[in-house]
Formats: structure tokens, sequence, C-alpha cells
């Protein structure tokens, strides 16, 4: 589509306007991100990453996150909350860079599908030897059918949630990074009422 486009502008069949090189910019653009996104999911897949393993506390990671997406939601007009359970170890091994990808991505993504005056909360809570972090919107939601298929590379969902996104990647590489710490993610979702992910970690604590 992007070839035939500039082809037909070369060609003089489509004249060459602002509101066209503006559209293509944003293909060109968009194209470049998930050939980006590509390389990382290659990464993944060869086991080519090196994972650098130490102890991580969630809840200093996910409140450092919180004041990170607390201007961009309030400029969208969205509530964003962040909530803990008190008196509750957060401990788990893991590299911190590729889990802080996980919960940006994820953070990202709600605030993307989710209109003005909806709402966002980052939650943490523990139990027994279980950790779980939960980001759950009111955005648009995902359809039932596709629920299935939502962490499969290149899965084009939603239509409108893919135009949204721009490329069906981020999620696969949330679920490779996650299935690396041996961690796990589950979706419930339903259309118009919101998205809720909930990711389970094995406690490094001795408790």
């Amino acid at each position: 589509m992007l070839q035939n486009n500039l082809e037909a502008m070369i060609d003089g069949v489509f004249p060459v306007t602002e509101e066209r090189l503006v559209h293509l910019n944003d293909e060109i653009v968009r194209f470049g991100k998930l050939l980006n996104n590509l390389d990382r999911l290659k990464e993944f897949e060869t086991e080519s990453m090196k994972l650098n393993f130490h102890s991580i506390d969630l809840l200093t990671m996910l409140e450092n996150l919180y004041g990170d997406f607390l201007a961009e939601a309030e400029n969208k007009n969205i509530s964003l909350q962040f909530t803990k359970e008190e008196n509750a170890d957060y401990l788990i091994l893991g590299d911190a860079d590729k889990l802080k990808q996980v919960f940006i991505n994820l953070v990202n993504n709600a605030i993307k599908f989710t209109g003005s005056s909806g709402e966002i909360s980052i939650s943490l809570y523990r139990n027994g030897k279980k950790i779980f972090a939960e980001i759950k919107d009111s955005g648009i939601g995902i359809k039932k059918e596709d629920m299935p298929f939502v962490f499969e590379r290149m899965y084009r969902a939603d239509k409108s949630r893919h135009e949204t996104q721009g490329n069906g990647i981020g999620l696969t590489i949330v679920k490779n990074i996650l299935d690396l710490h041996s961690a796990s993610i589950d979706v419930e979702s339903e259309v118009g009422s919101g998205t809720l992910f909930k990711i389970s970690f094995n406690a490094s604590d001795d408790k």
C-alpha cells in the first residue's frame, strides 16, 4: 500500500498533497517501529538476549512507573491510581530493565485505549508466595473472539485497538519477557468496559 501510493504520486496519478505526505510519513514511522519490535522479538525467540537477574522490589518499580505516567494521564483527563496491599514484601528475582518494559507497555496501552474521563488503576498485592500486579483500564476493551490471541505475534485483533496501537508485537514481547521470568499473565476484557491484565510472580523472600 505504501509503495503503491508513492508510485501513484511519482507517476502523477495522485496529486502530491500535504495530507498524503503526512499519511505516508506516518506509515513509514509505523513500519520503522514494527521492524524495531520484530528485531527485539527475534532476540527473545532465539534466547540471544542476556538477562541480568537480581533482587527487585516491585513496589518501588511500580511507584516510580506511576509517577512517570501521571502527567500523561492527566493531560488526557484520565484518572490514574496506584494501590498496594500494606505490610507486604514485594521482592522478586528478575531483570529490572526488561520487567520495566513490560509495565511501560501495559500502562502505555491502557492510556492509549482509554478515552477522556476514563480510569486506569495499577494494583499490587500478595497471596502467600505469589505477588500479583494488575493494570486495569476503562477503555474500549477487546472482543471476546480476539481474547485467545492477544499475545500472538502480528495478530490483528479489534480494528480500533489495532489502529490505535500501530502493531501487534508489544504484547508478544510482554509475554516472552514474563515467560523468561517464570511469571504468568492473564487478561480479562469486555468491549466498551475496559481491560484487565493480571501478572503473577514468584516471591523471592523467605516469607
